[in-house]
C-alpha cells in the first residue's frame, strides 16, 4: 500500500467531511450573527426592552381578536407590549412592504406575505431574517403548539415564514336555502356539466372574479387541469348566469343574506358569520383541495426583532386558536385546527397549492390571464 498518496476514495471522503464541516460552521457562524437572543430567557429579557411591535396584519384588529391576544400575551409572558397594527392583508401588505424597502425603509417588525411570492427571488429573500432556527431550538422545545406547526410547514418556507392563513377553495351555502345533500361532490362534477353547470342551480350560486381566490384558476396547479378544461368549466359556469362578486368575502356575504343558495370560493370566514347568526355553512370538495398560504415573516432591518420572534411563537401557540375560535379562520399546518381535521377525513382528496417554481415561469398569471377575458 501507498501510504504516501491518498487514494481517491479517501480523497473524495475527506473532501465531504469538510464540506460537512464547512456547512455546521457556517450554521453556527449564521446563529452567533443572528438578531435574536440565543436562549428562552434572552429573547424574553431583549422583547421586554424592544417594547413597541409594529405588526402589518388585518387579523388583530377584526372582531376583537387584538384585545384577546393583549389578555393572553400578558398570561403566557407577564408584560403586554405596544402593538402597532397596519391593517393590511396580502398581496398589498407585501407590495407595500417591498416598494418602501427599495427606498430602505423597514416600517414592519412583523410581516404577513404570502412566502410563494417571496421564495426564488434572492433580492426578496435577501429581506427577511432565518427564522427557522430560533423557532426549532428556543420555542419547539417549550411551546408544543409551535412544534407541530413548524413540522407541517413546507421546507422552503420555513427558513423565512411561517404559515399562519390557508385559503382554501370549497362550497359555501345558505342553510334555509338549500342543504348539503344537494351541493356538488367534486370539481369533476363541474366538467361533466353537473353540479353549479346543471341547470337547476341556474342564477342561484355565486362566484368571485377571476383571481388570487378563484378555485378554477388553481386547477391549473401542477397541470391538475388543462387551460382548455379550465375555460370550458368557466364557460359552463357563466352561462348558468351565477350572480358574480369581486372577492370570496363579498361572495360568502352574498350566501350569508340569501341572495343565492350556494356559492364556491375561499371557505374562510364562513365560521365566523354563523357565529354572528348568519345561517351559513362550508363544504369542502372530495376530489381536490386547492390552497394557498399566508405567513408571517420578520424583516431584516426591524427594529424590535425579539419582540417580533416572540410574538410569532406566541402567535403560533396561543393566537392561531383565538383565531380560530372567534373568527372561525383556520390554518391546514395547525394539527389543532378544524380545517386541517377535515383533511384528515378526507384522504383520497388531492391538495393543490402553487409552488414558487410555478410562479416564477409565469404559469400562475399566464392562466389568470387567459381566463379573465371571459369574465363578464
Amino acid at each position: 500500500m501507498n501510504i504516501g498518496k491518498p487514494t481517491r476514495a479517501f480523497g473524495a471522503l475527506l473532501f465531504l467531511a469538510l464540506i460537512g464541516a464547512l456547512t455546521l460552521l457556517s450554521s453556527q457562524v449564521v446563529w452567533a450573527q443572528s438578531v435574536f437572543g440565543k436562549t428562552y430567557e434572552e429573547v424574553l429579557d431583549k422583547a421586554k426592552r424592544e417594547a413597541e411591535l409594529r405588526l402589518w396584519w388585518e387579523v388583530p384588529g377584526e372582531r376583537g381578536i387584538g384585545q384577546q391576544f393583549e389578555a393572553a400575551f400578558k398570561k403566557r409572558f407577564g408584560f403586554v407590549p405596544r402593538v402597532h397594527l397596519t391593517p393590511v392583508t396580502n398581496p398589498d401588505s407585501l407590495l407595500r412592504f417591498l416598494t418602501e424597502a427599495k427606498v430602505g425603509r423597514i416600517d414592519a417588525d412583523l410581516l404577513y406575505a404570502g412566502a410563494a411570492d417571496i421564495a426564488g427571488r434572492p433580492e426578496r429573500l435577501a429581506l427577511f431574517e432565518d427564522i427557522e432556527a430560533p423557532l426549532v431550538k428556543i420555542f419547539s422545545p417549550k411551546f408544543p403548539g409551535v412544534k407541530g406547526i413548524l413540522a407541517n410547514v413546507e421546507a422552503w418556507k420555513r427558513p423565512f415564514s411561517v404559515d399562519v392563513t390557508t385559503l382554501a377553495s370549497g362550497m359555501i351555502y345558505n342553510t334555509k336555502k338549500t342543504n348539503v345533500n344537494n351541493l356538488p361532490k367534486t370539481y369533476e362534477e363541474f366538467a361533466a356539466g353537473k353540479g353549479f353547470a346543471d341547470p337547476k342551480w341556474k342564477g342561484n350560486f355565486a362566484i368571485n372574479t377571476i383571481g388570487p381566490a378563484s378555485p378554477l384558476t388553481d386547477m391549473g396547479v401542477q397541470g391538475h387541469w388543462d387551460l382548455e378544461k379550465q375555460k370550458k368549466v368557466l364557460q359552463m359556469l357563466l352561462a348558468n348566469k351565477p350572480l358574480i362578486k369581486r372577492s370570496s368575502g363579498d361572495v360568502r356575504m352574498a350566501v350569508a343574506l340569501g341572495e343565492v343558495a350556494a356559492a364556491t370560493g375561499n371557505i374562510g370566514g364562513t365560521e365566523g358569520l354563523r357565529k354572528e347568526g348568519y345561517p351559513i355553512q362550508n363544504k369542502l370538495f372530495e376530489d381536490v383541495l386547492t390552497i394557498g398560504s399566508i405567513g408571517l415573516t420578520i424583516p431584516k432591518g426591524a427594529k424590535s426583532p425579539n419582540l417580533a420572534l416572540l410574538y410569532l411563537a406566541f402567535i403560533l401557540e396561543d393566537g392561531l386558536p383565538i383565531v380560530e375560535r372567534i373568527s372561525g379562520e383556520g390554518t391546514f399546518v395547525d394539527p389543532r385546527s378544524e380545517l386541517a381535521k377535515a383533511f384528515k377525513s378526507m384522504p383520497k382528496a388531492k391538495v393543490l397549492e402553487w409552488s414558487p417554481e410555478e410562479i416564477m415561469a409565469g404559469q400562475r398569471d399566464k392562466i389568470r390571464k387567459a381566463l379573465r377575458p371571459l369574465m363578464p
